[in-house]
């Protein structure tokens, strides 16, 4: 998403997008995460600060049992700009414009707040159960007659 400051004529305001983030889904690779951008922006003393809600939902597998799951990914950020005569450098807070400039790029802070926010482990339910280990049989849905049969390397733990 590219602001350009010059539509920012009010000293504050709201700023609405949207945006397809790329994330990298362990289960299912590369996935475009549709999301919804809502920035607050005040202006005072020559810097733009912006506070940013990001919201996208996102079709992924349960990590336990492989069903298909809809996500909900949500996050917050919060952005300054400064416009210089005297230039300077950007850090992850702060970006520095110069005077002849008037824009600024906020994707990577858009994606890394999509980032930060998708959960490492994604479940359909957090009492799933899972699959069968032997017959793949999914047991949120049906049981199966697979034995289960006990790991001899346990034994000495099991005083065996």
């Amino acid at each position: 998403m590219i602001l350009d400051l010059r539509d920012l004529e009010q000293s504050s305001g709201q700023v609405t997008g949207e945006e397809t983030v790329h994330i990298d889904d362990p289960l299912a690779g590369d996935v475009g995460v549709p999301c919804r951008i809502e920035l607050d922006y005040r202006q005072a003393s020559g810097t733009f600060h912006f506070h940013g809600r990001v919201q996208g939902v996102v079709a992924s597998e349960c990590h336990r049992c492989l069903d298909l799951v809809s996500l909900t990914i949500a996050g917050e950020f919060d952005l300054a700009v400064r416009r210089s005569d005297q230039g300077g450098e950007s850090t992850e807070d702060i970006v520095m414009l110069s005077l002849n400039e008037h824009t600024v790029d906020i994707s990577s802070t858009i994606r890394e707040t999509v980032l930060l926010n998708e959960p490492m482990i994604v479940l359909c339910d957090e009492t799933c159960k899972g699959l069968c280990p032997v017959c793949g049989a999914n047991w949120n849905r049906e049981t199966c007659n697979c034995s289960q049969g006990e790991d001899p390397r346990w034994d000495a733990l099991r005083g065996k």
